[in-house]
């Protein structure tokens, strides 16, 4: 069940064990294939999972605009009157879509300082493994707030897009100020700084197109030229597991 929720905003707590990260997601992310990691890598990532529950504060949500609230063009789409320039790859993916979820997820505060400490301490494998940590487990409560949406909209007759982040495919950073403008204030605990970067550190934010023609594909790598984006791995779909 939701922490809390009023009307089409919701937002969540789930646990780290909810989330599904496991040690072959953590090892992947960190560039090794077909389990070919060192063992000492799989060694430090087995002593760290455990530790996970007591450093996270996992918070994600959604907000869902009204049906009709949002026009989308050739490289841009405006929601609540207000123009998002996110390019064409993201609005040809946004072309069917009659709402939008604006999301966020966050791990808090806590992994940012343990992987500090770590470093501090001279241990800066391990602390430089808890920062992968970190991004997997944001990642993966993004995974899990998707299916969350889909079990939102479903007595509408909707269905999801792809999730589609400012700071990707041509969509800029700093559009995240309108995006958050469009949340509850300080939503989820997550803060922008001037130059738009979100605090906690370890947090991400972006859309979902909404509607009952809309269909969630293959992300169009071929046709981005970001080469380190996090999408070029395999990518799980949306999770599966209810809270």
């Amino acid at each position: 069940m939701p922490e809390s929720s009023s009307l089409d905003v919701v937002m969540f707590s789930p646990s780290a064990e909810a989330l599904g990260v496991d040690r072959d997601l953590v090892v992947a992310d960190l560039g090794y294939r077909n389990g070919e990691a060192p063992d000492m890598v799989w060694e430090l990532v087995d002593d760290l999972l455990p530790q996970l529950p007591a450093h996270v504060e996992i918070r994600c949500g959604f907000r869902i605009l009204p049906s009709g609230s949002i026009d989308v063009g050739d490289d841009s789409f405006t929601a609540n009157g207000m123009q998002f320039s996110t390019g064409p790859i993201i609005a040809s993916q946004l072309k069917r879509s009659t709402s939008l979820a604006l999301f966020v997820s966050t791990v808090g505060l806590q992994m940012e300082r343990w992987s500090a400490q770590l470093m501090a301490e001279g241990d800066m494998m391990k602390g430089f493994l808890v920062d992968a940590l970190a991004s997997e487990v944001v990642e993966r409560a993004s995974v899990w707030l998707e299916q969350r949406v889909v079990d939102h909209i479903a007595p509408r007759g909707w269905k999801i897009t792809n999730r589609y982040s400012p700071g990707y495919c041509d969509w800029a950073v700093s559009e995240q100020q309108k995006l958050f403008s469009l949340l509850p204030h300080q939503f989820c605990g997550i803060t922008l700084t001037a130059s738009s970067l979100m605090v906690p550190i370890k947090s991400l934010s972006g859309i979902i197109g909404l509607g009952p023609d809309v269909k969630r594909g293959a992300f169009q790598c071929s046709i981005c030229d970001l080469k380190d984006c996090y999408r070029r791995r395999d990518d799980p779909g949306p999770a599966k597991e209810k809270a």
